[in-house]
């Protein structure tokens, strides 16, 4: 059966403003064209930080795993390979050999993080002293990248995780100018929570966003007011089952996409 991807190598280097209440970093897939020509490279990185596009990446081994969802539905996995001394995931260069929406997705490993008297620790508050907050944490990350001309649903693919955004149309359909409705759901279910948003280009400063939307039965609506890469994110934290183990469960999804 013929793949829809290849893969060509690993690159290998040395409006209103406003403010997310979130100061932790949040996960991203970035691609340097998201709408490539049948065959055309296109370049996905990984960025971790307070910004978007964020430079910095992640390293591996707090990754479980990168992966592509063809039009057709099939997935197939990417490589992580570590560079530089941090060991933080490289880009990939890949090409698209089919026509369609593909998802690219990126996965943390889940597990407790812990704030301590002495620093950040990747364990539950049980296992630590001088325990400040522990949280539960999974994160996730997609890039919806329109090949040629668009087909297929992988834009709006529910991946299995607890807390998703999901896209209702297709951003290979939208203009500059446009709206664009995501629904956020935990468990499944709608979940009235508050999502951000903004564009490569907007601000430089860390978790500034051109948009906040609060959502009505899960929905919210996103006004697509300029050309250019753009996320959307939405977090959300709530008690943990365990109270000796974490304070809180620590959600995060993100989708980037381009305008033309």
């Amino acid at each position: 059966m013929k793949r829809f991807l290849i893969i060509v190598s690993i690159v290998l280097s040395s409006g209103c403003l406003f403010f997310s209440n979130a100061s932790a970093h949040f996960l991203t897939v970035n691609a340097d064209k998201y709408y490539p020509k049948v065959g055309e490279e296109v370049t996905i990185s990984i960025g971790m930080g307070h910004q978007f596009p964020e430079k910095e990446s992640c390293e591996v081994e707090k990754m479980d795993k990168m992966y592509v969802i063809g039009p057709d539905g099939k997935q197939i996995d990417l490589p992580m390979q570590p560079e530089g001394e941090k060991k933080l995931v490289a880009p990939v260069r890949i090409k698209f050999d089919k026509p369609g929406a593909y998802l690219v997705v990126a996965e943390k490993k889940k597990g407790f993080v812990s704030k301590t008297t002495d620093g950040y620790k990747q364990k539950s508050k049980k296992e630590l002293q001088n325990v400040i907050k522990s949280y539960w944490s999974e994160g996730h990350a997609k890039a919806i990248i329109i090949v040629g001309k668009s087909s297929g649903d992988a834009f709006q693919k529910s991946i299995g995780w607890r807390f998703q955004v999901i896209p209702s149309a297709d951003p290979g359909k939208l203009k500059k100018g446009d709206f664009l409705n995501v629904s956020v759901t935990l468990d499944g279910k709608p979940l009235d929570t508050e999502v951000q948003a903004t564009f490569a280009g907007f601000s430089a400063e860390k978790n500034a966003f051109a948009q906040k939307v609060k959502t009505d039965k899960g929905s919210a609506k996103i006004e697509l007011s300029t050309s250019g890469a753009w996320l959307i994110k939405a977090n959300h934290s709530m008690p943990y089952s365990n109270p000796e183990e974490a304070d809180e469960y620590s959600f995060t999804s993100t989708v980037t996409f381009g305008i033309r």
